[in-house]
């Protein structure tokens, strides 16, 4: 007998909206510090085209994100002729990717797969356009958010190697200070290079029942991880040095034990205003508002990424209020610039706090 059920063909959308692209993406503290698990640099570049279209201002995620495989390949120097094979490999990955989390509050640990495939709109490629569904699950990570590392889209999509996406990553996070300074085993698990573990969370162990563990000589760990990363980003703004921290004291004899790193960046920040910052209306907006109460190009470039636009925007407001009422502000220069020096620091020390506590988590 002849059967009847009808067979659904479930494929990716065609581009159904245009998408705006920003220089600067923002990630979430606790997904740059999550235990991730190494993938390939084209998964990594499609995970950047969907997180660079969430706005601020957004309070949802998208049902799905859209944009042209060109998008991906252009600074990759991928060939159309072997891209589409790229753009599925990464998405299998992406499919099956699971991150380990930390609540926002620190209290719960969980898992949660990074993409959505159980709507009718599926994950996938059509005509040169990449369809992708966030799980909804993970919608605070990415949605108004509070604290995240910024990193340079350009720079960052040009990367071809995961230990550079993951240096640019971290260090991203560390420009206010110049200096990450993880212990071995904080470095291990950034780097997806700590114990080895089956498919149900339990580390292997070799013949002598110690850890399994990838690139368990330090050597090797640093030749495989670091070495490429220096190169790579040896052109950017987050060019940077490392040196081994060994421990202070040794009872048996032998070399001292590396212990942990300390990664320097090479740039400090120089107190201009970068130009890329003036290309983005809203962020153009809110430094000529600055300016126009005698907040110097030097504060502004040293501290405006970390007290945020919006956050701008408020003291901007306040002192409006301020300059209306019977509490003018006689010195703009003079009192301007020191409420949002304070703010600044305040914001750079409890981000710095929260980068501390994740990596300890």
């Amino acid at each position: 007998m002849e059967d009847k059920r009808i067979t659904q063909l479930v494929l990716p959308l065609g581009l159904t909206y245009e998408p705006n692209h920003k220089d600067i993406v923002k990630q979430h503290w606790n997904v740059t510090f999550a235990r991730q698990g190494r993938m390939s640099v084209g998964a990594k570049r499609i995970m950047a085209r969907v997180i660079d279209q969430i706005r601020d201002d957004d309070f949802k995620l998208r049902p799905y994100y859209q944009f042209r495989i060109s998008d991906i390949i252009t600074e990759a120097g991928i060939t159309k002729e072997t891209a589409y094979k790229e753009v599925q490999g990464s998405l299998r990955e992406l499919t099956n990717a699971a991150w380990e989390f930390e609540s926002l509050d620190g209290s719960e640990w969980y898992i949660r797969h990074l993409l959505d495939t159980t709507k009718e709109k599926a994950v996938g490629y059509k005509d040169g356009v990449i369809t992708v569904l966030l799980n909804p699950q993970l919608e605070p990570y990415f949605v108004q958010i509070a604290h995240y590392t910024k990193y340079q889209l350009s720079n960052y999509m040009s990367l071809k190697s995961w230990y550079s996406m993951r240096f640019f990553e971290i260090l991203s996070a560390f420009r206010d200070t110049g200096v990450w300074s993880p212990t071995i085993e904080q470095y291990r698990q950034m780097m997806d290079c700590w114990h080895e573990k089956d498919k149900r969370g339990k580390i292997k162990k070799d013949k002598d029942g110690n850890p399994k563990m990838k690139y368990p000589d330090t050597r090797d760990l640093v030749n495989r991880t670091i070495t490429e990363p220096l190169e790579e980003l040896a052109g950017t703004n987050l060019a940077f040095t490392y040196e081994p921290t060994y421990e202070a004291d040794r009872m048996t004899r032998g070399r001292k034990k590396i212990i942990g790193f300390k990664f320097t960046l090479q740039r400090k920040q120089d107190g201009k205003i970068p130009e890329y910052w003036l290309q983005n209306t809203v962020v153009a907006r809110v430094v000529a508002n600055l300016r126009a109460w005698k907040v110097t190009d030097r504060n502004i470039a040293l501290y405006l990424e970390d007290v945020g636009t919006a956050a701008a925007n408020r003291l901007i407001y306040e002192w409006q209020l301020k300059e209306n009422s019977n509490e003018q502000i006689n010195d703009r220069a003079k009192y301007c610039n020191a409420v949002f020096v304070r703010t600044g620091k305040a914001a750079q020390e409890r981000l710095k706090n929260e980068v501390q506590a994740a990596l300890l988590k």
